[in-house]
Protein backbone atom coordinates (compact mmCIF):
# COMPACT_ATOMS: atom_id res chain seq x y z
CA UNK A 1 0.00 0.00 0.00
CA UNK A 2 1.57 3.13 -0.84
CA UNK A 3 2.69 5.69 2.13
CA UNK A 4 0.25 9.02 2.98
CA UNK A 5 3.37 10.70 1.84
CA UNK A 6 3.63 8.94 -1.71
CA UNK A 7 0.25 9.47 -2.06
CA UNK A 8 0.37 13.32 -1.03
CA UNK A 9 3.29 13.89 -3.84
CA UNK A 10 1.24 11.97 -6.61
CA UNK A 11 -2.21 14.57 -5.85
CA UNK A 12 0.31 17.42 -5.90
CA UNK A 13 1.91 15.93 -9.52
CA UNK A 14 -1.77 15.79 -10.89
CA UNK A 15 -2.73 19.27 -9.88
CA UNK A 16 -0.16 20.80 -11.43
CA UNK A 17 -0.87 18.29 -14.32
CA UNK A 18 -4.60 19.80 -14.29
CA UNK A 19 -3.43 23.50 -13.91
CA UNK A 20 -0.62 22.45 -17.21
CA UNK A 21 -4.07 21.01 -18.99
CA UNK A 22 -7.06 23.92 -18.05
CA UNK A 23 -4.37 26.45 -19.52
CA UNK A 24 -4.27 24.57 -22.67
CA UNK A 25 -7.73 24.67 -23.11
CA UNK A 26 -8.03 28.46 -22.54
CA UNK A 27 -5.05 29.25 -25.45
CA UNK A 28 -6.77 27.17 -27.66
CA UNK A 29 -10.35 28.69 -26.80
CA UNK A 30 -8.47 32.13 -27.64
CA UNK A 31 -7.09 30.82 -30.77
CA UNK A 32 -10.30 29.45 -32.08
CA UNK A 33 -12.17 32.76 -31.23
CA UNK A 34 -9.00 35.18 -32.95
CA UNK A 35 -9.71 32.75 -35.87
CA UNK A 36 -13.29 33.40 -35.89
CA UNK A 37 -12.76 36.69 -35.60
CA UNK A 38 -10.35 37.48 -38.35
CA UNK A 39 -12.52 34.93 -40.77
CA UNK A 40 -15.68 37.06 -39.77
CA UNK A 41 -13.50 40.47 -40.85
CA UNK A 42 -11.78 38.30 -44.10
CA UNK A 43 -15.71 37.72 -45.35
CA UNK A 44 -16.72 41.60 -44.57
CA UNK A 45 -14.16 42.77 -46.24
CA UNK A 46 -14.37 40.97 -49.46
CA UNK A 47 -18.16 41.25 -49.19
CA UNK A 48 -17.62 45.01 -48.88
CA UNK A 49 -15.43 45.05 -52.01
CA UNK A 50 -17.80 43.00 -54.16
CA UNK A 51 -20.87 45.04 -52.84
CA UNK A 52 -22.60 42.14 -51.81
CA UNK A 53 -24.61 42.08 -49.19
CA UNK A 54 -24.40 40.24 -45.76
CA UNK A 55 -26.86 37.25 -45.15
CA UNK A 56 -29.31 38.63 -42.11
CA UNK A 57 -29.50 37.12 -38.44
CA UNK A 58 -33.14 35.70 -39.38
CA UNK A 59 -31.84 33.83 -42.55
CA UNK A 60 -28.59 32.66 -39.60
CA UNK A 61 -31.72 31.52 -37.39
CA UNK A 62 -33.40 29.54 -39.71
CA UNK A 63 -30.36 27.65 -40.86
CA UNK A 64 -29.68 27.17 -37.20
CA UNK A 65 -33.45 25.86 -36.50
CA UNK A 66 -32.87 23.36 -39.85
CA UNK A 67 -29.44 21.40 -38.42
Amino acid sequence: MASLQTLERRIAALEARLAEIEGGDNDTLDKLHRSSVKANLRIARILDHLQLEDVSDEAVDAAMDNE
